[in-house]
C-alpha cells in the first residue's frame, strides 16, 4: 500500500490533500486501474481523521473520474482512465481550486507577494534576539491563547483600527485559515446555515460545508452585501453567522460603506447570529478615505475578527489572532487546543519584538508603497483598455475584479491565458454554486511593474483576438 498522510497545519483542507495523494498515485500509475482503495473506515483511522473527510475525498475523485464505486463491494481506481485523460492541468483542477503556474508564467492568480519582498534580514536579528533572550525557553509550548506579550502587543497594534480590547479576548491562531476553521468548530453543526458574499472567498466555503453546513449567499454591491436580501433571508434562515470581508474583499476589492456596516451589526444583533469579519490586507489602503474594520463599530459584541499576518509578513509562517466575543473566548481555545495544541511560541515571541520594537511599521510602510506602485499600474492599464469588460476600482488590498463583456467565457479565457503563459484566476471559483463564468479576478501581488504591463497587454491582446473570431465557445465541465 501506497504512504498516505495529512499534514493538519497545512493552509489546505484534509480531503483535499487525501485527493491529491491519490491523484498523484493514479496518475503515475502506482495505483494501476482496478486497484481496490481501502475502506473509508480504515484509511479515516490510518490518518487520524473523520469518516467525512476520506467521504469527501473519494467524492471529488469520483467526480473527476479516477474511481469507480461498486456497491456492496468498494471504490476501485478507474478501468477508464487513460494516458490522455491525465496529461496537463484541465479544467477539472480549476474547478477544484487548482492554478496552473510556473516560473515562466506571469502570476495575477496569486496574491503572495514575491519573496523577495520578505523582511528576511529583520527576521534573522529578531530570532537571535529571541534565543539569546529566551534559550530553551522560546521553544516551550505556550498557553492555549497564545503568549501573553504577543496578546498585550496585539492589543496596543489594533488601536490603530479603533479596536479596543482585552488580551484575554485574543486567541493568536496559526493563520487565516485556521482562524476560520476555529471559528467553524466551535459554531458549525451538521445542518446548520451560514451566510457568505457572493461572491467569496472559496477556502472559507470549503471549510464550512467540512462541518456539514449549508450554504446562503447574498449578493454583493459596490458597497456591501444587499441589506434588504439580508434580512429578508435572516428571518427565513436563522444563520449561525455570517462571514464577511468588509475591507477590500476577496475577490472584489470593495470596502463596505459605514451605513451598511451600522445594519449589518443591527441585524446580527437583532437575529441573534455572529459576524466572521476576515481581515487580511486592511493595511493596504492607497487612498486617502479611511477604511476601518467592521469590529471598530462592534458595541453589540458580535463580530468575531480575525487578522492574518501572513500575506503582509511572510505567508509560511502562519501567524494571525482572533477577537473572540466574551461569551466564546474559551470554546474558541478549547477549538485551537484541539487543532494544533498551540502556535510555534518561537514564532509568536519574535512577532512580539516585531511588534513592540516598530520592525513591523517600518516593513508596512516600504511594503506599502511597494504594492501601491503596482496597483497604480495594473489599475491605469485596466482602464485605458477597457472595451471586453467594466471594472470597479478597489481603494486598495490585492484584487482587481472584472466583468467580462460581449457572453466571453471565463473559463476559455483562463485555458487561453495559461498557453500565452499568463496565469488569471476565474471568478467561478468565488461563488458556491461555481455557475458564474463571466468574471475574473487579477492580482499584482506577485508581479514587478514590467510584469504587470506586459500581463495586461497579454490579456488585452486574447480578449480581441477572441472577440474577433467569434471564439466564445464553453469548455464541458465533468
Amino acid at each position: 500500500m501506497i504512504n498516505f498522510s495529512v499534514d493538519k497545519n497545512k493552509n489546505m483542507p484534509l480531503y483535499l490533500q487525501i485527493f491529491n495523494q491519490f491523484k498523484k498515485y493514479i496518475e503515475n500509475g502506482s495505483l494501476p486501474p482496478g486497484y481496490k482503495l481501502p475502506t473509508i473506515r480504515v484509511l479515516a483511522k490510518d490518518l487520524g481523521v473523520n469518516n467525512i473527510t476520506v467521504i469527501n475525498a473519494y467524492k471529488l475523485l469520483e467526480q473527476n473520474g479516477y474511481v469507480d464505486k461498486r456497491v456492496g463491494s468498494g471504490t476501485y481506481v478507474s478501468i477508464n482512465i487513460k494516458p490522455d485523460d491525465l496529461s496537463g492541468e484541465d479544467i477539472k483542477a480549476l474547478e477544484h481550486g487548482q492554478i496552473l503556474l510556473n516560473k515562466n508564467m506571469i502570476n495575477f492568480s496569486s496574491s503572495s507577494p514575491n519573496p523577495e519582498l520578505f523582511p528576511v534580514d529583520d527576521f534573522r536579528i529578531i530570532i537571535d534576539k529571541v534565543l539569546e533572550r529566551d534559550k530553551g525557553y522560546a521553544f516551550e509550548y505556550q498557553d492555549t491563547k497564545g503568549y501573553m506579550p504577543l496578546r498585550k502587543s496585539v492589543c496596543e497594534f489594533i488601536k490603530k483600527d479603533g479596536i479596543n480590547t482585552d488580551y484575554e479576548d485574543i486567541q493568536i491562531i496559526s493563520g487565516g485559515q485556521q482562524g476560520i476553521d476555529v471559528v467553524s468548530k466551535v459554531l458549525i453543526n451538521f445542518g446548520d446555515c451560514v451566510f457568505v458574499e457572493s461572491p467569496t472567498y472559496s477556502w472559507a466555503i470549503v471549510s464550512f460545508k467540512s462541518r456539514g453546513a449549508d450554504i446562503v449567499d447574498i449578493p454583493l454591491m459596490k458597497d456591501g452585501v444587499n441589506i434588504e436580501e439580508l434580512e429578508k433571508k435572516l428571518k427565513i434562515f436563522k444563520p449561525k453567522l455570517i462571514y464577511t470581508m468588509p475591507v477590500f474583499q476577496n475577490p472584489t476589492g470593495i470596502s463596505y460603506s459605514i451605513e451598511k456596516i451600522h445594519k449589518i451589526l443591527e441585524l446580527a444583533y437583532k437575529y441573534d447570529t455572529y459576524i466572521v469579519e476576515d481581515d487580511f490586507s486592511n493595511e493596504l489602503n492607497f487612498s486617502d478615505k479611511r477604511h476601518l474594520p467592521m469590529k471598530a463599530y462592534d458595541n453589540f459584541d458580535r463580530v468575531i475578527y480575525i487578522k492574518s499576518f501572513s500575506k503582509i509578513y511572510m505567508p509560511g509562517l502562519r501567524l494571525g489572532f482572533i477577537i473572540a466575543p466574551k461569551n466564546l473566548v474559551n470554546a474558541f481555545a478549547e477549538a485551537k487546543y484541539a487543532s494544533d495544541l498551540s502556535t510555534s511560541g518561537l514564532m509568536q515571541r519574535a512577532f512580539d519584538v516585531y511588534l513592540r520594537e516598530g520592525i513591523w511599521k517600518r516593513h508596512i510602510e516600504k511594503f506599502k508603497n511597494i504594492m501601491k506602485k503596482r496597483f497604480y499600474e495594473m489599475k491605469n492599464m485596466l482602464l485605458d483598455s477597457k472595451g471586453h469588460y467594466q471594472i470597479e476600482l478597489p481603494d486598495g488590498g490585492f484584487y482587481f475584479w472584472l466583468t467580462l463583456k460581449n457572453d466571453i467565457s471565463a473559463k476559455n479565457l483562463y485555458l487561453r491565458c495559461i498557453e500565452r503563459n499568463l496565469s488569471i484566476v476565474p471568478g467561478n471559483m468565488f461563488f458556491p454554486n461555481k455557475i458564474d463564468d463571466r468574471h475574473i479576478r487579477l492580482s499584482y501581488a506577485s508581479c514587478e511593474v514590467e510584469k504587470i504591463k506586459s500581463g495586461v497587454l497579454i490579456l488585452n491582446e486574447i480578449l480581441k483576438d477572441i472577440h474577433n473570431n467569434e471564439d466564445n465557445e464553453y469548455i464541458p465541465i465533468v
